[in-house]
């Protein structure tokens, strides 16, 4: 696996954010789906840390949003890794 720029994993980050699947980003462009997870939460961490200037307190409706879209997320991260798992049980297996 390379070295990837910023630049190229805040698209990545962004597509997701527009409804990509990480599987999907993950075929599209010969990623590993738990790179561009990593790279969401690393982008959600940065986005935290930086101080709201006058930002508008979040409504319980976007927060209600964000936590549904960060739910899916984490159910598809771990269908991913449930699936792998299967993977390398059933290779162990033979």
């Amino acid at each position: 696996m390379g070295e990837y720029s910023q630049e190229f994993k805040d698209q990545i980050v962004e597509l997701h954010r527009q409804g990509r699947s990480f599987s999907d980003l993950a075929r599209e462009f010969n990623l590993a789906a738990t790179s561009i997870s990593n790279w969401v939460r690393a982008a959600e961490r940065r986005e935290a840390a930086r101080p709201a200037r006058g930002a508008p307190a979040e409504s319980d409706q976007d927060k209600i949003r964000r936590l549904e879209k960060e739910l899916a997320r984490t159910r598809e991260e771990l269908d991913i890794l449930g699936k792998a798992l299967a993977f390398f049980a059933r290779r162990a297996d033979q």
